[in-house]
């Protein structure tokens, strides 16, 4: 493999195919193990402890926007579930007989989580063969706000309003 460099993205020339394959730096790597986002990211596309085949498919996933936006795909990913990721949530309680939804603010890495749960349920239902491709569309689809991440964000920023009279209605 011969190391080229175009549109100021590294990429590796494939000497079979003779196509660019774009790679990351030393630097990206590290980030890509170090980044309490993409680790969460990992973990929640983990399935029976495979996280060498779930880091794969995320690193598969950047490289993909990389190759298509030629963009820190690491900022965009952050964007994507910083803009999907919501303030609050409801949970259950029982005053009297009935069972009221009430309003809580959600901490950083539980916004993450949801957002990324958000994330992968709707790159699920995409159309693309592979699950990387699935997925970069999705983030790409959220930055530029025709995801169907979005609208699951304000119905529940809606019911949370909609609630907020409960909020004093429990003693916990």
């Amino acid at each position: 493999m011969i190391k080229t460099k175009v549109r100021n993205a590294p990429v590796v020339l494939n000497q079979d195919i003779g196509i660019p394959v774009p790679v990351f730096t030393e630097a990206e790597r590290t980030r890509q193990r170090e980044d309490p986002l993409v680790s969460q990211l990992v973990n929640l596309i983990m399935r029976d402890g495979k996280k060498m085949q779930a880091e794969t498919l995320v690193k598969d996933a950047l490289l993909d926007i990389r190759k298509h936006t030629n963009s820190d795909p690491f900022k965009l990913l952050s964007d994507a579930i910083d803009l999907s990721a919501p303030l609050m949530d409801t949970r259950s309680a029982k005053v009297g007989s009935k069972i009221i939804q009430v309003p809580r603010a959600l901490n950083l890495r539980q916004r993450r989580r949801k957002a990324i749960l958000w994330l992968l349920d709707s790159a699920d239902k995409r159309g693309e063969r592979h699950f990387p491709q699935r997925l970069s569309g999705e983030l790409q689809a959220i930055v530029n706000g025709n995801s169907s991440v979005l609208p699951k964000k304000l119905a529940l920023h809606k019911l949370v309003i909609e609630s907020r009279s409960n909020i004093r209605t429990t003693s916990r």
